[in-house]
């Protein structure tokens, strides 16, 4: 999958990692979205408003900005996020 990228994401709010593919191609707002999205259906939880959330490198603690697109970032195979 050279398109994709896999990751870990960790979600304090849960206290649950989940190892996700992300696509190279989208931004960090639209994997936020798609990301809540899933959690919502796959935990069964009342939705999550994805616009109070932000992704961190878990090693440094960057903050990746919503309109940046993956393949323009560092994230890169084996990468541990944080969804926050």
């Amino acid at each position: 999958m050279k398109n994709k990228v896999l990751t870990e994401i960790y979600i304090p709010q849960l206290d649950e990692s989940y190892d996700i593919y992300l696509p190279l191609n989208k931004n960090i707002a639209n994997v936020i979205e798609l990301i809540c999205k899933s959690l919502t259906e796959l935990k069964r939880v009342s939705k999550i408003n994805f616009n109070n959330y932000s992704l961190y490198n878990r090693e440094t603690g960057y903050k990746y900005l919503p309109n940046k697109i993956i393949k323009e970032t560092d994230i890169r195979n084996g990468f541990r996020l944080i969804l926050m």
